[in-house]
């Protein structure tokens, strides 16, 4: 048994240690609000000045910006995290007023020159600066920061190259997936994709790379609507061996909605595909809007697997007059079995969604 005194010693140390963590905790906090307050403090007397240019037509913010262009050091730093955040919120004139402030400033070169800050914070506003600002000139030393040993530099790194919108940063970005310190791959699809159609020739050279560059390859492709892609997308849901990236190619060719699709789909909803492929496929033949798909899906309505029939039931009814036609003929039959079942279920479904809307459903039972 222990003795009652090393007990009570635990305890009281115990105790001990909880009040000091609680009383950092406290420090921390009110360290927190105080140089809020002070940044607050020491910027309010330009913050007028600042809302003044944010209204003002472009003739006469002239002045406005060479005012607030030579605030000293002190005053421009409690109010860059103001303007960081206007730079994200604002458009038109009022946004242009913002970058050519931090032109005037040279604010974007002191950005730059953070980026090799020792401090991760320092380094994390500095990509977010040079992202709101879109500047060209920093995209390779963001590109360096993909492998920051701080993971929220490297998000801060892969928005700002998104932000900045130059296709140059593709490479990096997609290598930036399978590197020792990598970035999520939610980051770089958003960040990707935020470049638009320009880099699809960029991004569509990560389909002859690993899995996972391939699948966000594939994911991008699709949501900047490459159609000129669409036969490299089909062959990767034919011949790819990885479930995950065919699953991917499935969901980009109904997003397409290229005839090309459409083969290679029918394929993957076969019995002996994965039921997640199969399921994935079968969505995207109704995105795909082939009318020709629909003697397949009704056939798929009475599929041992539940998730694929109750898919392609949806898909039908994406389909339009053609698939709501044979969605009702299936319903009307009794005999008909789980798909009977199934296509009723997907037109009461309708029926009941248009009630609640205050419409008249379109499909009627």
């Amino acid at each position: 048994m222990i003795p009652t005194g090393i007990v009570r010693g635990a305890l009281v140390g115990l105790s001990a240690v909880v009040l000091a963590l609680t009383l950092l905790i406290v420090c921390i906090r009110c360290g927190r609000r105080y140089r809020q307050r002070r940044r607050e403090r020491i910027a309010a007397p330009v913050r007028a000045l600042l809302l003044r240019l944010l209204c003002a037509e472009e003739d006469d913010q002239s002045a406005l910006l060479h005012r607030l262009a030579e605030i000293d050091k002190r005053t421009w730093t409690a109010l860059e995290p103001t303007l960081t955040t206007l730079l994200g919120k604002v458009a038109g004139g009022a946004r242009t007023a913002l970058i050519r402030l931090y032109e005037l400033r040279g604010a974007a070169r002191d950005a730059v020159a953070a980026l090799n800050s020792h401090r991760a914070s320092r380094r994390g506003r500095a990509a977010q600066v040079l992202g709101q600002l879109a500047h060209r000139p920093a995209v390779a030393p963001l590109c360096r920061l993909l492998a920051d040993r701080d993971p929220e530099v490297r998000l801060a790194a892969a928005r700002a190259l998104g932000r900045i919108g130059d296709p140059a940063a593709v490479p990096d970005l997609l290598e930036s997936l399978h590197m020792p310190r990598s970035v999520p791959p939610g980051a770089v699809i958003r960040s990707l994709v935020s470049l638009g159609p320009g880099a699809q020739r960029q991004v569509a050279a990560g389909l002859r790379q690993e899995p996972l560059v391939r699948a966000v390859a594939i994911e991008v492709l699709g949501a900047i609507g490459a159609a000129s892609r669409t036969s490299e997308i089909a062959r990767a849901l034919r011949e790819d061996p990885e479930t995950e990236v065919r699953i991917k190619a499935a969901r980009a060719l109904g997003r397409l909605g290229m005839p090309d699709g459409l083969e290679p789909l029918l394929a993957a909803v076969g019995p002996d595909r994965p039921t997640a492929l199969r399921t994935v496929s079968v969505g995207a033949l109704g995105s795909l809007g082939a009318v020709a798909a629909t003697d397949r899906l009704v056939e798929l309505l009475g599929d041992a697997t539940p998730r694929v029939a109750s898919t392609a039931a949806r898909a039908l009814l994406r389909l339009g007059p053609a698939g709501q036609g044979a969605l009702r003929a299936v319903a009307d039959d009794r005999a008909g079995g789980p798909a009977s079942a199934q296509a009723r279920a997907a037109l009461a479904e309708v029926a009941v969604g248009g009630a609640r809307h205050g419409v008249r459903a379109e499909v009627a039972l």
